[in-house]
């Protein structure tokens, strides 16, 4: 199903629908094998492009929309306690900073956390996941290159598990599947860049073996008019076939031989 972009509003600002085209394509089944169940098998051996893909496309795509609406994605991607723990207001212009190159510590040339969020002196720490575990002491780098004081949360995106605390600093998990059941629960103005986005995303992760959860049965249109057919393979449909006949009584003698 294709998202419109009614003439009154126009469309998307270039940024966000070149972000959001790899989303779409996934979502609208053009690229979904990249995605789907075994992909991570596809890339044995090489740098696997999915988890780079999809902190481009999210993050990206947030960061290109009003601060507005930006706090309103951000909010529903990290979830509710990671996101209070940031201490994040409604009036915060966050920036949303992908792969930023800090100084590296103990021999390391430099320290690269995949999405740090700034505003008004507060940093939260995003590692993303996708199909990957984490490095040795990976988050425990990114908080000490950050600088503990300087971090007001860290966020594991994905299926890792995290300690409660990084270097003193408290940390959350949060799925994909997560991500995808908070998005079909979440309502936003329609039409609006973050309703767009709520919706290119929602319909993204359901065709992912990442984030796909179920939402239901289809529901019927016209229950009264609805017929069932149950076949066997080389059978004819057993509702077509004539109802079995009266059974007939059986009748037993018992006696002494």
């Amino acid at each position: 199903m294709g998202l419109a972009y009614p003439p009154t509003l126009g469309k998307p600002p270039d940024g966000l629908r070149r972000q959001n085209a790899m989303l779409e394509a996934v979502a609208r089944r053009k690229a979904h094998w990249l995605f789907n169940a075994g992909s991570e098998k596809s890339f044995s051996g090489k740098r696997r492009p999915q988890e780079d893909m999809v902190t481009s496309a999210v993050f990206g795509s947030i960061w290109q929309m009003s601060p507005e609406d930006r706090y309103g994605a951000l909010k529903i991607l990290l979830g509710h306690e990671a996101f209070e723990a940031t201490k994040f207001t409604p009036d915060d212009d966050i920036e949303v900073a992908l792969w930023p190159r800090l100084a590296g510590l103990a021999g390391r040339r430099h320290v690269e956390p995949d999405v740090l969020l700034k505003a008004a002196g507060k940093t939260a720490v995003v590692e993303v996941k996708w199909h990957a575990p984490l490095s040795e002491r990976q988050l425990e780098q990114q908080v000490t290159a950050v600088g503990p004081d300087n971090t007001a949360a860290v966020i594991m995106l994905g299926e890792v598990g995290v300690e409660d605390e990084i270097c003193g600093v408290r940390a959350f998990r949060r799925t994909w599947r997560d991500v995808s059941a908070e998005l079909q629960k979440a309502q936003s103005p329609t039409f609006s860049p973050l309703s767009r986005w709520n919706t290119t995303m929602r319909l993204f992760l359901q065709e992912t073996d990442m984030g796909r959860v179920f939402d239901g049965l289809a529901k019927i249109a016209n229950p009264g008019g609805a017929s069932f057919q149950f076949r066997k393979p080389g059978h004819p449909p057993w509702l077509d076939q004539p109802p079995p006949q009266e059974p007939q009584p059986t009748k037993y003698t018992f006696g002494e031989t």
